[in-house]
């Protein structure tokens, strides 16, 4: 499901024909509706349940295509990519769409989403994204809450006033000295509103679906500034803005950056020389707020609604706004998108007693986010959190049933899992950047035992913050040795001789070729520990425990089963269902 979806995207983009689409995925789906009812009267038959799975599939690639179709036409067609080659300023009128990141020299590369534009004396209303570096020091102060952007009238009026990038750019992340990478002070929020005079130019990086602004303003004026127009990015904000003041009262510069880009994926306060290190090490996925940070939360959110005697469906309720609250907080990156999504599944699930598992819920998050923003796509966060989990689902369990027995059950799980990982991550870092971290390997199985605590007590810290400093603070305190253990495993694998290979041309697809020959290794070995062997039983047998208990779902009760006719010794092999178990879900 996932990878039809994922195909139809990619066509969807390559062929922008929107209206064909449309009408394919619409016919498909009518289609599909008709074979499923056809297949309800006929559930003997075979043929018309592969029929429906053909049809459920070329739906899904359809649907895909037909979403970024019309997402491509609409970047394509837009107003400010139409106006880009033309000298004349233009005013508009946007909302910061993501979390600004700070860039070579100072300065914030901002990512807006504009609602209108002004334009020769004319106004038009879009829902295009744009980019702007606004210097340092060149925020005016912002309006009251609740108000919109008006002018600011102790700022320059001049263009040249105002420096800023002469010529089109992309998205420059940070780099530079080794000191915090700004601060609480002079920084853009998510959903700020602001009101911008500047010209337009065509962005030197950018993709067909707009996830990477295709348009930037040139020299920005910020004439107007309001704060968020809604009250939990408000407050959200505020709880933002008190954990990183809490943290760095609290810790070293370096341990406080740590600490809050693993509980809320700023990375802000990180000095340049440990996110290199974190880097190299191969553990960056630790400050990408995802489903390890997901499920530490929840897990102690959960735990606590349970001693406190809440229900099942009152759990799963609990859950679902943890999950809420986390997203809005974190700043719905895509990685928090997909683990909020699967996470949501999952609780529906444990609410009405039918959910899908682990490996279903990710290909059902996987099509409801690409159908809902088909630019997730080309979202890198979003291709790394996907296979990483895909191989901790699918790749974990075998490779952790191939290592040797006499390994300890819980080390096998741990190294499983993190190869699994690891192996699905590594070609896709490869084919981007051109680098393997070789160290990866040990700095996670040493660094993810170390990793929940701080993750856990960041949130704590963030949540007591605005309201309970000193809980905020010993939090904090609490996290320090965690964090600094972090720290010296991620400087030593650095450290490491050939902890990093740098690929260049083909070579960046080596490392594909690799994964799948281990792939192929590990199936020749593969016997699951953690699944039942299915049994192996006589056509008599299956046929006579189908007779006997096809009129009801549980086996005899424990007296009932005598050593004689219909007893225990007639069923087979000993891993059959015991006394008050489902026999039919088993047998089949």
């Amino acid at each position: 499901m996932a990878a039809a979806t994922a195909t139809g995207v990619l066509l969807g983009i390559r062929f922008a024909v929107a209206a064909a689409w449309v009408v394919a995925a619409f016919c498909l789906t009518m289609a599909c509706l008709g074979a499923g009812s056809v297949s309800r009267l006929r559930d003997e038959s075979g043929s018309s349940t592969a029929v429906v799975g053909v049809l459920v599939f070329s739906t899904l690639l359809a649907s895909g295509g037909a979403a970024a179709a019309m997402r491509a036409t609409a970047v394509s067609d837009g107003i400010l990519l139409s106006g880009a080659r033309q000298p004349a300023r233009v005013e508009v009128t946007a909302t910061v769409a993501e979390e600004p990141h700070q860039v070579r020299y100072g300065g914030q590369w901002v990512v807006l989403t504009v609602n209108e534009v002004h334009r020769n004396g004319r106004t038009y209303r879009t829902r295009e994204r744009a980019g702007m570096i606004v210097p340092r020091g060149r925020l005016p102060p912002s309006q009251p809450s609740g108000g919109s952007p008006t002018a600011d009238t102790t700022r320059p009026s001049d263009p040249a006033a105002v420096p800023g990038p002469s010529g089109p750019t992309g998205s420059p992340r940070s780099s530079g000295s080794g000191s915090p990478r700004g601060g609480v002070e002079g920084r853009l929020a998510v959903g700020e509103r602001l009101r911008v005079r500047a010209s337009l130019g065509e962005a030197r990086w950018s993709d067909s679906l707009g996830r990477q602004p295709p348009v930037v303003l040139r020299n920005p004026i910020i004439e107007g500034r309001a704060p968020p127009g809604g009250a939990a990015l408000r407050i959200s904000e505020r709880v933002r803005d008190a954990a990183r003041s809490r943290a760095l009262a609290s810790l070293t510069p370096e341990r406080a950056g740590l600490l809050i880009g693993m509980a809320l994926g700023d990375t802000s306060l990180l000095p340049a020389e440990l996110e290199r290190d974190f880097r190299a090490a191969g553990l960056t996925h630790l400050m990408a707020v995802s489903g390890a940070n997901l499920a530490v939360v929840l897990a102690a959110g959960l735990w606590l609604a349970g001693a406190a005697g809440v229900g099942r469906r009152g759990l799963a309720v609990v859950g679902i706004l943890l999950v809420v609250v986390l997203v809005v907080v974190t700043r719905w990156e895509p990685s928090v998108l997909r683990a909020g999504v699967m996470a949501g599944l999952v609780l529906l699930g444990v609410a009405t007693g039918r959910g899908p598992g682990g490996r279903r819920a990710l290909s059902l998050a996987v099509v409801v986010l690409l159908l809902a923003d088909p630019s997730l796509a080309g979202a890198l966060g979003f291709q790394l959190s996907v296979v990483a989990t895909a191989g901790v689902l699918w790749l974990g369990p075998a490779t952790a049933s191939a290592l040797p027995d006499r390994v300890p059950e819980r080390i096998r799980k741990g190294v499983g899992m993190t190869l699994g990982a690891q192996a699905t991550a590594v070609p896709a870092l490869a084919l981007t950047f051109g680098s393997v971290s070789l160290a990866g390997l040990p700095a996670n199985l040493l660094g993810l035992p170390l990793a929940g605590g701080p993750m856990l007590l960041g949130v704590v810290a963030a949540a007591t913050a605005p309201v309970a400093p000193w809980a905020a603070t010993l939090a904090c305190r609490l996290a320090d040795p965690f964090l600094l253990a972090l720290i010296a495993v991620a400087r030593w694998a650095a450290g490491l001789p050939g902890g990093s290979v740098a690929l260049a041309g083909p070579a960046r697809a080596a490392p594909v070729g690799v994964v799948l020959l281990g792939l192929l290794a590990v199936a020749r070995r593969r016997c699951s520990p953690y699944l039942p062997r299915r049994a192996e039983l006589p056509t008599d047998v299956e046929r006579t425990v189908k007779g006997r208990d096809d009129h009801r779902r549980r086996a005899p009760p424990g007296g009932a089963v005598t050593a004689r006719g219909g007893g225990a010794r007639d069923l087979g092999p000993p891993d059959l269902p015991g006394p008050g178990q489902d026999v039919r879900r088993h047998v089949r």
